[in-house]
């Protein structure tokens, strides 16, 4: 796995409750008629830059990035669950939002779903308006409780950015120095929006320990703690 954007989901997908309520619905596929947003980024930390593309309904986000499983977080009535997703190989991982609890990796939903901490956009002070990606945008402009002067183009009607950007180059816009800047967005149907279910044999990661002499399951295994 490429360990620089598992960092940066660490970043986004920190600690914090995620909150309840959304669908309890364990079908495989989106519900015909609903819509999503799919956005298409380019993030940028100290490891190199990497592409996401992010797939969002009222209660389900996704992530895509190379390298990486597929991760899906849902809100069910027990809290967030979280399915990793291997097509080529046919499976997927399954974290129960009591396994969630147990690691300690509950998602502050909000983040997840917007990429950029809710409690830092408020400490910003907006200093215009224009229009991105057919949806109006905010700018944003001050600094973060380290005193790092921070720059965030909010798109309100998506609750996405469309740019965010730490440091003292800032100001000159530069795209090629922004930490998040969006390539694409649109909204379609669900259904075809998320990445599909039907195949794929579900595995919980509770049962993983039981596994050990499954090819698959060693090859997580060794993902998750490579050789020195």
């Amino acid at each position: 796995m490429a360990r620089g954007w598992l960092l940066f989901l660490a970043l986004i997908a920190g600690q914090g409750w995620a909150g309840d309520g959304g669908s309890d619905h364990s079908g495989s596929n989106a519900v015909a008629g609903k819509t999503a947003w799919v956005a298409d980024y380019r993030i940028r930390d100290a490891h190199g830059e990497h592409a996401l593309r992010m797939v969002r309904d009222d209660s389900r986000i996704e992530y895509r990035a190379a390298n990486e499983p597929v991760r899906v977080w849902r809100q069910t009535a027990d809290g967030v669950e979280l399915r990793e997703l291997y097509p080529a190989e046919g499976r997927m991982v399954v974290y129960a939002p009591g396994d969630l609890r147990t690691l300690d990796k509950v998602p502050d939903w909000t983040q997840l779903s917007g990429l950029v901490d809710p409690a830092l956009r408020v400490q910003l002070k907006a200093t215009g308006d224009a229009t991105a990606f057919a949806q109006p945008l905010t700018r944003y402009r001050g600094v973060d409780s380290q005193g790092t002067p921070v720059a965030l183009d909010w798109l309100a009607g998506a609750g996405l950015p469309a740019r965010y950007c730490t440091g003292k180059h800032c100001g000159s816009r530069s795209r090629g120095d922004d930490a998040i800047r969006l390539q694409e967005l649109t909204r379609a149907p669900a259904e075809g929006a998320f990445t599909s279910l039907d195949g794929l044999l579900e595995i919980d990661h509770a049962d993983l320990g039981d596994m050990e002499l499954d090819a698959f399951v060693r090859g997580l295994s060794h993902a998750e703690h490579p050789a020195h």
